[in-house]
């Protein structure tokens, strides 16, 4: 039996430099296409929220990471307009 259909779940990633300067990328597509943002995309299916962090750095930055922090979990469904559509 294979994973069942579950709701697209994303992660953003604060990451701070030495100074406390925050890294923000430009969106790459819309909504807000060319806006700057924290990075962070899509989780895929059964990959850790942790993981995704870590992937979506890298595909986004070419950064590595080591451990992370989770700060929160945020649910309400209209908070993203992307994740409403």
């Amino acid at each position: 039996m294979g994973f069942p259909k579950t709701p697209a779940l994303t992660v953003d990633c604060v990451v701070f430099d030495p100074r406390g300067r925050v890294l923000l990328i430009r969106r790459g597509h819309e909504p807000f296409k060319g806006c700057y943002a924290l990075p962070g995309g899509f989780l895929d299916v059964g990959e850790t929220v942790e993981d995704g962090c870590r992937r979506e750095l890298r595909e986004e930055t070419g950064l590595t990471v080591g451990d992370l922090l989770l700060v929160g979990v945020y649910s309400d469904p209209e908070r993203d307009p992307e994740a409403i559509r």
